[in-house]
This record gives C-alpha cells, structure tokens and sequence, in this order.
C-alpha cells in the first residue's frame, strides 16, 4: 500500500511536469465554450461525446506519453529493478489518470449542466470508460518505440473505438453489430448522465463493460511485461 501512495504521488508530479493536467482542464474548457459559441451543438448526443472523449483523449493519449516519456528518460529500466510490482504501476496509472478523467469531467458537467445530471450513470460510466481506455493505451503504447509509431495508434483508435458509436448515437448510421463494441456501451452509460436509458440498456453496457476492463487488463499486463520489461519485439 505505501508503495502505491508512493507511486500515486510520483504519477501526480509526471502529469504536472508534463504539463497532462492543464491540457485535460483546457480541453473541458473547449468543449464547454464550443457549446456555448455554437448552441446548436448543445444536445444530449453531443455533450455525451464530449463526456466521452475527455477520458479518451487522457486514457489513451496521456497514458501513452506518459509511458513513452519514461521510457525515453529510463525511468521504466529503472522500475524493473525495484521492488515495485508491476500491478503497482498500473494501478498507480489507472487510479491517477481515472481521478484526473472525474474531475475534469466533473468541470464539463458543472459547466454545462449545472447539478442537474443523473450522478450515479456518470461515475460509473466515466469510471469504467476511463480504466478501459487506459488498459487499451497501455496495450497500443507497448508494441511503439516512438512517438510517430504511437501517434499512428491514436488515430486508428479514434476510427476503430470512437467513429461507431458516434454513428449510432447520432442517428447517422445505426447498426446492431456496433453493440459488440465495448466503448458503445461506454456511451450508453454516459447517456445516462443526461437522459433516461432503458433498464435492458444499463444490464448490457455495465457488465461489458466490466468484462472488457477484465479482458484488457489481462492483455495489458502480458504486452508490458513482453515488449517493455522483457524488450520483446
């Protein structure tokens, strides 16, 4: 436990020296003037999405800079040989930047909501969206030795985990087969946070959600442990 206090505060001091936290606060700022400047934006589908690429842009984007920035610095050569454990490390990331995903979603909705918003729907769903897109960082960022190669990570993610369910909520293409996508339920459960959702919707998206985070984890944890503390290829 004193290891992960340890390692909690030193994920503070990266995000801050990395400049992490001011960028995530800035991007809520953007989302909420973007509503404002174009009301015809401010709709439940669009303040959903907002709501979801926040912990998009900190699970994926962040934690691979994160990662890739101790990497470049040594600090993971260092990791190895410590006493930390691997799981330590990871939850020191997933707890930290998963705070950081609540808080500055909490801004957004204060924002733009004011209180009147489902808060059970939006800590869970923002919850679960957050460790989800934070394993699936974590498995892209492993197999990259550069940031091109991580920048080139970031966009299929964006088109393979954010494009489909962006269709099927705003109506534009709607398909069945997108429920297979775990960040579909991701929007559902952010829904929630604005609108009432269907009790079938809620027994669905939880508990895919939960399996995905379980699933990922495990494909997380083997990548790390292959390509960075192994130096797989």
């Amino acid at each position: 436990m004193n290891q992960l206090f340890a390692m909690l505060k030193w994920e503070i001091i990266l995000q801050s020296r990395y400049r992490i936290i001011y960028i995530a606060f800035a991007s809520v700022i953007l989302y909420y003037l973007m509503l404002k400047v174009v009301p015809v934006l401010n709709s439940v589908e669009t303040r959903t999405t907002f709501l979801f690429f926040d912990p998009m842009l900190i699970g994926i984007m962040f934690v691979g800079a994160l990662v890739l920035f101790e990497k470049t610095e040594n600090t993971l050569q260092a990791l190895i040989v410590t006493p930390i454990k691997i799981n330590t490390y990871f939850l020191s990331k997933i707890i930290s930047l998963t705070l950081l995903s609540l808080v500055t979603g909490t801004v957004f909705l204060l924002l733009a909501q004011g209180f009147d918003f489902n808060i059970a729907y939006y800590l869970t769903g923002l919850t679960l969206t957050s460790i989800l897109l934070i394993l699936i960082g974590f498995i892209f960022v492993s197999r990259c030795h550069s940031l091109n190669e991580y920048l080139l990570m970031i966009m299929l993610s964006f088109i393979v985990l954010f494009l489909p369910p962006l269709l099927h909520i705003s109506k534009i293409y709607e398909n069945t087969l997108f429920y297979l996508w775990p960040t579909q339920a991701s929007f559902i459960i952010l829904k929630g946070t604005f609108s009432e959702i269907s009790a079938i919707d809620t027994a669905y998206a939880v508990p895919y959600l939960f399996i995905w985070i379980i699933l990922c984890y495990y494909l997380a944890r083997k990548a790390f442990y292959t390509h960075i503390i192994q130096g797989g290829a």
